[in-house]
């Protein structure tokens, strides 16, 4: 079957079951291996991670508060009725106290203000701030698992890998024991060749086995990231693996580490936070100074009198308008307000020079990994080259009976190193395309 006939198959009979039925149909069909390959794997882990899903929800906490502070400078209104009654001595605007009786209701709303403007405007500032920082670290959270489900992805494909080599390594040994078998009959071989030829199967044969639990143990690691069933048989779609480039080679490092630095989220919401920061301390220094504004109208009806009267109803208003500042903690000459406010910028503006030395950090290391990965992959092609030319000659002795059995097996054990050893460079060089794709920002 070629390679886009088995793609087209993947995508009409596996995205349908782990996309469209939902998560919870998996469970149905763990019975057999579920084939998946990389872009079923990071859509799989964008739909259904508990991270992204947390980071998600932070974010949109963070908005909500952004929008609440900015909610703050409108008015309240109060719709309602009230009644109030009063018997006994009561005591006039001059001081005197004499006995009364008298009751009141009212009935209409109020509208209120009660605003301390400079608080409310550097907090509103400071909230849209950590808002984008949240929304920033929410796309962290999805490329950060993004790469890991890409790396635990190439860790299973190179486990698939690795084991169909020893398996078509053994399909050959299996091949030369029966020849050896028919020679040994045949009186043209030594008995002690076949043994070691049945020692190889026999070795090969734990070798398979070694490399299925390492497969399965990649599985489940990619299943758990995937938030699929912990039994999920996953198997890769493909069974080859290539070099995949994802960046331009002739890309410096340090236009790479220039690019991060601007397109990183966790830099982006660094600077967010430091941006808060700094309007905190502004926040500190400047709204003390701006007077807080208290304000009210209210209007309606206004009736009662002496004793049970409940006559007299008729409309009424009132207004009332204040300024005032504070003083002491919170208000004008809080020192120690400013001085926090002052520390808390300080340690944001270290933390985000922390980020952006990091970031750098982490640019440098995947593209050197990248690049001795790459290097390594042309050193593994000479050593496969090699390798088969040393098995086919050690076969044309074998044939003319001018070597010996070991020498064939030493071969051909040499050639699956250099074939296994290869692919683990590809492995390598893979993952490290995709973390040097994330590190760059892109």
């Amino acid at each position: 079957m070629s390679r886009t006939l088995w793609s087209s198959l993947l995508s009409l009979r596996v995205l349908p079951v782990l996309l469209a039925s939902g998560l919870a149909a998996v469970g149905n069909v763990c019975s057999a291996p579920m084939h998946v390959d990389l872009p079923t794997v990071m859509k799989l882990a964008g739909a259904s991670n508990d991270e992204i899903r947390l980071a998600r929800a932070k974010h949109v906490e963070a908005l909500a508060e952004s929008k609440l502070a900015w909610q703050r400078f409108w008015p309240s209104l109060t719709l309602g009725a009230g009644y109030r009654r009063t018997d006994g001595n009561v005591q006039d605007i001059a001081g005197a106290v004499f006995d009364a009786s008298k009751q009141q209701y009212s009935v209409g709303p109020n509208l209120m203000i009660d605003w301390s403007p400079g608080d409310m405007y550097y907090s509103a500032l400071a909230a849209r701030q950590k808002a984008l920082a949240a929304e920033q670290m929410a796309e962290k959270a999805r490329r950060d698992i993004d790469t890991q489900s890409t790396v635990r992805y190439y860790d299973l494909l190179a486990a698939e890998a690795s084991l169909a080599i020893i398996e078509d390594d053994l399909r050959l040994t299996q091949e030369y024991e029966k020849q050896i078998g028919g020679a040994v009959d045949a009186g043209t071989a030594f008995r002690a060749d076949l043994l070691r030829v049945k020692t190889q199967v026999s070795r090969e044969k734990l070798s398979i086995r070694q490399h299925e639990e390492a497969r399965d143990l990649a599985a489940a690691a990619l299943a758990e990231i995937l938030r699929l069933p912990a039994e999920t048989e996953l198997r890769p779609a493909k069974s080859d693996l290539v070099p995949v480039r994802l960046l331009d080679r002739r890309t410096g490092v340090a236009t790479l580490i220039s690019q991060a630095a601007r397109e990183r989220p966790e830099m982006k919401a660094a600077e967010a936070v430091n941006s808060a920061a700094g309007l905190e301390s502004e926040r500190a220094r400047v709204a003390p100074m701006i007077p807080s504004v208290q304000a009210g109208y209210g209007f309606g009806g206004l009736g009662g009198g002496f004793n049970g009267d409940m006559g007299n109803f008729d409309e009424t208003q009132n207004v009332f308008v204040g300024l005032g500042w504070k003083i002491g903690p919170g208000g004008l000459f809080d020192r120690q307000r400013k001085v926090i406010a002052g520390a808390q910028e300080e340690a944001a503006g270290l933390q985000a020079a922390n980020v952006k030395a990091a970031i750098g950090r982490e640019v440098v290391e995947a593209a050197a990994k990248s690049q001795s990965a790459h290097d390594q992959i042309a050193i593994n092609d000479e050593a496969v080259g090699a390798a088969e030319e040393m098995v086919k000659l050690a076969r044309e002795r074998q044939a003319s009976q001018l070597g010996v059995v070991l020498e064939y097996l030493l071969a051909r054990e040499e050639l699956t190193r250099a074939r296994q050893s290869r692919v683990q460079s590809v492995t390598r060089f893979n993952k490290a395309q995709h973390e040097l794709k994330r590190a760059a920002g892109r």
